[in-house]
């Protein structure tokens, strides 16, 4: 038998609430022989045309803002559990997308596009654009463009500093020039976030707080949504393992039964249904399996529960 994990970590974030003492700290254990189905975040699925190796994608300009914005930014996606790529290359790269990057692009469930004012400056950048455009087309894959200290209207116009970029790339005679501007222009109609960074702003941290919680239930929906619809029964289940959370005492849930009759979609649904109100939550597919396969101790995993 594989075991999967889920964990709620501290109690809820909205302690004023009526809601903040109706689960306390839990663990909710599945046995189960289901080796694929991860949810929220999810590596791989049987009904998936496509291998999912990262949930996220980030696209920046590293001098930009590598140091500051993006980082802080990678570090709240990957506090939520979240597989993210992010490519630590600090060079600027040629016009031609490495194979790395774009296997990288094609196997993320999202891509999020960090515009900022040098961007369309990057060869490579701008190579990185074209390839998630086209997977949005071709796989509708999720695009997210945050317009980082840019007018989103000159992204979609090819205005301000980005008129200036495109110019110098058109007189290197550039073949994919006109294919970068088409795919960068339309980013710019994509709905996302405006970070004007002036001082009636609001706080980074706000947006960054915002756009973790958006990509969570983007994935969600994206990966989830579909399936549980089709499940007869399991609302019922769900509001049983629910109040069962809600005692006082609880601390540990477990579900047994036979490979295949649901035990890891349901606790997938709890989890859909109270994640948002913990600080921290975790779902650990398959430790068993883990265990063989990476000899983990018993101190390891306990570490790996706590945190």
């Amino acid at each position: 038998m594989m075991m999967d994990i889920l964990r709620f970590s501290s109690y809820c974030k909205h302690k004023q609430l009526s809601k903040a003492n109706l689960f306390p700290r839990c663990i909710l254990l599945s046995f189960a022989s289901v080796s694929h189905y991860l949810f929220p975040f999810m590596e791989s699925s049987s009904s998936s045309p496509r291998p999912m190796k990262h949930q996220v994608f980030l696209s920046f300009r590293g001098e930009d803002t590598r140091l500051n914005f993006t980082s802080h930014l990678l570090k709240a996606l990957k506090d939520t559990g979240m597989n993210v790529f992010f490519d630590e290359e600090t060079l600027e790269r040629g016009e031609q997308i490495s194979p790395a990057l774009s296997n990288a692009i094609v196997a993320s469930n999202l891509s999020i596009i960090i515009l900022s004012k040098d961007y369309a400056s990057s060869k490579s950048c701008l190579a990185e654009v074209s390839w998630i455009m086209k997977c949005k087309r071709t796989q509708q894959q999720i695009v997210l463009p945050i317009f980082y200290h840019v007018d989103p209207s000159d992204v979609r116009n090819l205005g301000g500093s980005f008129k200036t970029s495109f110019i110098d790339h058109e007189s290197k005679s550039l073949d994919q020039v006109q294919r970068w501007k088409e795919a960068f222009a339309e980013v710019g109609k994509l709905k996302g976030w405006h970070i004007e960074g002036g001082k009636f702003d609001r706080p980074e941290t706000e947006y960054i707080k915002d756009i973790v919680e958006y990509v969570t239930k983007k994935l969600m929906k994206d990966k989830s949504g579909f399936a549980f619809e089709e499940f007869v029964g399991i609302d019922y289940q769900k509001t049983t393992i629910l109040e069962l959370i809600k005692q006082k005492d609880c601390r540990v849930i477990g579900l047994w039964g036979m490979a295949g009759i649901g035990k890891t979609t349901l606790a997938s649904v709890v989890y859909n249904e109270i994640y948002s109100m913990f600080d921290s939550c975790r779902f650990l597919l398959n430790v068993r399996e883990k265990y063989k396969n990476k000899g983990w101790n018993i101190y390891e995993v306990a570490f790996f529960l706590k945190y």
